[in-house]
C-alpha cells in the first residue's frame, strides 16, 4: 500500500487501512497510530532491502565461482592440448 500512496504518507495509509475491505476485521492494524505504522513500514522495508542485498551477494558469488570454474576448464584444455604432441 505504501508503494501506491508514497513513502511518508502515514495518515493516508491509516485512512486506507480503515476503509479497505481487506482489513475490515483486522482490529490490530486499524487500531495502530500513524507513528506505529511508520515504524512498522520502516522495519519491513529494511528487512526487504537486507534480504535483497544478501540475494545479490550470493548471486555475485555464484557468478564469480562459475567464471573461475570456466577459466579452470580452459586452462586444463590448454595444458591437455600442449601435452598432446609429447612422446615419452
Amino acid at each position: 500500500m505504501v508503494h501506491k500512496l508514497g513513502y511518508g504518507n502515514w495518515d493516508e495509509l491509516k485512512a486506507a487501512f480503515r476503509t479497505s475491505p481487506l482489513f475490515r476485521f483486522d482490529w490490530f492494524v486499524k487500531s495502530r497510530t500513524t507513528q506505529e505504522l511508520a515504524r512498522r513500514c520502516d522495519t519491513l522495508i529494511r528487512l526487504v532491502e537486507k534480504e535483497n542485498q544478501e540475494f545479490d551477494e550470493r548471486e555475485r558469488q555464484a557468478r564469480k565461482e562459475k567464471k573461475l570454474a570456466k577459466f579452470d576448464n580452459l586452462s586444463e584444455y590448454d595444458s591437455d592440448k600442449a601435452d598432446f604432441g609429447k612422446t615419452d
